[in-house]
């Protein structure tokens, strides 16, 4: 999760970004279920359409929504 004020203040190609990125932690301290939500959500629902081609990704992707 990053300092969605700071990276709406850069303009450029991210190719060209020298600034420093800060990043935060979600953990007990410092709470972040929306955005481990979103991240479940994205994981959970991207296994679908592998699920025919590539059961073994598929899987991976599930089971990493779920932790």
């Amino acid at each position: 999760v990053g300092d969605g004020n700071a990276d709406h203040q850069c303009w450029e190609r991210p190719e060209d970004m020298d600034t420093a990125r800060t990043v935060y932690q979600i953990d007990a301290s410092s709470p972040g279920s929306e955005a481990a939500a979103d991240a479940a959500a994205a994981l959970a629902s991207a296994s679908i359409p592998f699920h025919k081609v590539d059961r073994n990704y598929s899987s991976l992707l599930l089971k990493n929504s779920k932790t």
